[in-house]
């Protein structure tokens, strides 16, 4: 296997002049309540530890990616349920703050809402109630309307459940020239491996770290080369995520890429990974390269941990500034 080393490269410039939209970008999944608790150690079974609120918000894996990809300046179509309920106004009003349409509306179940605890390593533990983002169906989704060759974002959180049935359904039945773009995320494991299969034969791309890689190929020994392997056996791509170290981008039978990560101080990783999905679709969405559009992620990702919050998203003009200063 031949690797493209960007290592000496790593405030490489992306050109943000030429990210203009000419690809449709739908969002399917899950806006949340998200109350976010700072704490020195999570309590034992039966025990009592102090926190502090560090905030209390919209979140959710698709809603992160929408709201970072509006923030850029790129439209999409809203797949994400708003509830009936109070975190579902609450949706509604912060899906508004960020122009997006809401367009899927669910009368009987609130949304769900995440207690995230973050210790001092700033490593993060949850605590999900699900909502009106598990159940799907089929009149739903065909409110949607994807046109052939739009991008489509799914979590895998919405993959898991019973009720994901349609959404599984839907998303195989999406015409071939639609690339769909997953993040399998921490519950890849309960995920039905005949619907992954299915899933794969429609070469998505994959932003998969690498835990998830090891558990998608059954092999605790994975390495890089076992991912290139992949990609050219299966046509899928993949960003290969290495946290601080960065991410390779691998597609069949072309060179590896490694994308490094930028060198900030690290807050708080609260939806980075969502964000760094939000960067690459807005460079997928135009027309770049999956490389150029995975360092896009990166910057965007690099200002989200450098913030205090989920909600740290940049602007253009941050993102500019951003890399004025790195370059």
């Amino acid at each position: 296997m031949r690797i493209e080393s960007c290592l000496n490269n790593e405030n490489a410039m992306v050109n943000l002049k030429t990210l203009n939209q000419v690809l449709p970008v739908a969002i399917i999944g899950a806006a949340f309540g998200d109350i976010i608790l700072t704490i020195k150690k999570l309590p034992t079974s039966g025990g009592d530890e102090v926190a502090r609120e560090q905030s209390k918000q919209i979140g959710g894996c698709a809603f992160n990616v929408a709201r970072s990809l509006a923030r850029l300046g790129i439209d999409i179509i809203n797949g994400i349920p708003v509830g009936n309920g109070p975190w579902g106004e609450m949706t509604k009003r912060a899906m508004q703050q960020e122009g997006l349409v809401p367009l899927l509306h669910n009368h009987r179940v609130d949304n769900g809402w995440c207690l995230a605890m973050v210790e001092p390593d700033k490593e993060r533990t949850f605590i999900t109630v699900e909502g009106c983002e598990q159940y799907w169906c089929e009149d739903q989704l065909n409110q949607l309307d994807i046109s052939n060759g739009s991008l489509v974002y799914v979590s895998g959180y919405e993959l898991v459940d019973k009720e994901s049935e349609p959404l599984k359904k839907w998303l195989l039945s999406l015409d071939p020239s639609v690339r769909i773009f997953v993040d399998f995320g921490p519950r890849f494991a309960e995920i039905d491996s005949v619907f992954i299969t299915q899933l794969l034969a429609k070469k998505p791309i994959l932003t998969i770290n690498r835990d998830e890689f090891k558990m998608l190929v059954r092999n605790n020994e994975a390495s890089i080369d076992d991912a290139k392997k992949f990609s050219d056996a299966s046509g899928v791509s993949l960003i290969y995520r290495l946290d601080k170290h960065g991410a390779w981008v691998i597609e069949p039978m072309s060179e590896a890429i490694n994308i490094p990560a930028h060198n900030v101080e690290v807050v708080d990783t609260i939806a980075a990974g969502d964000s760094h999905c939000g960067g690459v679709l807005a460079g997928l969405s135009s027309g770049w390269s999956l490389a150029d559009a995975a360092r896009l992620g990166n910057a965007v990702a690099a200002i989200v941990v450098s913030t205090e919050g989920a909600n740290g998203a940049p602007t253009i003009l941050e993102l500019e500034s951003f890399l004025l200063n790195k370059s």
